[in-house]
């Protein structure tokens, strides 16, 4: 059971987001989607939910077109957690992860979906949070109860969805480090028995310690896919960010650092 995308483009006037762009996401995985800012990472993350349909190309969910699956199951089978999401009534934190469930009415018990919630709450670090309103969350309290809503959306298997694929476009864009890491380690314990993370990074320290695979973009084109250590070449890297990086080898794990130019070397900008 996969998540495939075939030769997809998808252009808005004269701007071409992606191009030809090929690849598939497995159950028991983290592929994280790497680029610099308009690479498309963003665009093909909606293409893969089947939120924006491609101008050419193909996607395909368990074998059939996402509009081809009924609103309720593919909701079932794939929960997407985007950069931003507003509430718009003074839900209680606890309410906002409840509404997760409610796809699976009728196939799941009341009591099941509480246990749910629960430990979706509790996975990301948010059941401390579950009384509060929503709108009186900080941006990075809120982020986590989103990923918190995601992962209750997609937690159990459903005759239709036996695997499902959960989507976050930049989670720890808000967060602080020690959240940063909690979060992707909750996705990797997630991860597995039938599920299928897909997260978008800009971190790559981030990506090398939780991610499985990468797919590195660049304007638009996939220009590398496969396991994590391999995809994340210093050279490759170097020439997509335009940045010079250094590579220290933690446990097995890389990480980057950037090197920064000779204090002599740099430009003084001319000041007005």
């Amino acid at each position: 059971m996969t998540l495939a995308v075939q030769s997809v483009s998808v252009r808005i006037g004269s701007a071409t987001l992606l191009h030809d762009v090929s690849l598939a996401a497995q159950p028991g995985e983290v592929l994280g989607l790497l680029g610099p800012n308009g690479a498309g990472k963003s665009t093909l993350l909606s293409v893969l939910a089947g939120d924006r349909k491609p101008d050419t190309g193909t996607v395909t969910l368990h074998g059939r077109a996402p509009g081809a699956w009924p609103t309720e199951a593919l909701a079932r089978v794939r929960a997407v957690m985007t950069q931003s999401a507003s509430v718009a009534f003074d839900f209680t934190v606890h309410e906002v992860v409840t509404l997760a469930r409610m796809p699976h009415a009728g196939r799941t018990s009341a009591a099941d979906d509480r246990r749910i919630v629960a430990a979706a709450l509790a996975l990301a670090d948010v059941a401390h949070l579950a009384g509060r309103l929503y709108p009186s969350l900080s941006g990075g309290e809120r982020q986590r109860v989103q990923a918190a809503r995601a992962l209750a959306q997609v937690w159990t298997a459903t005759d239709d969805a036996p695997c499902r694929f959960l989507m976050l476009d930049e989670p720890t864009a808000s967060l602080d480090l020690r959240h940063q890491h909690a979060l992707l380690e909750a996705i990797r314990r997630f991860v597995g028995n039938g599920v299928g993370g897909i997260v978008v990074l800009h971190d790559i320290n981030l990506a090398a310690a939780y991610c499985d695979r990468i797919a590195l973009l660049d304007r638009g084109r996939l220009v590398a896919c496969g396991p994590t250590r391999q995809t994340l070449a210093p050279e490759r890297l170097a020439e997509i960010y335009g940045v010079s990086l250094a590579t220290l080898d933690d446990a097995g794990t890389p990480h980057f650092i950037v090197r920064t130019p000779p204090q002599a070397d740099r430009a003084t900008p001319a000041v007005p």
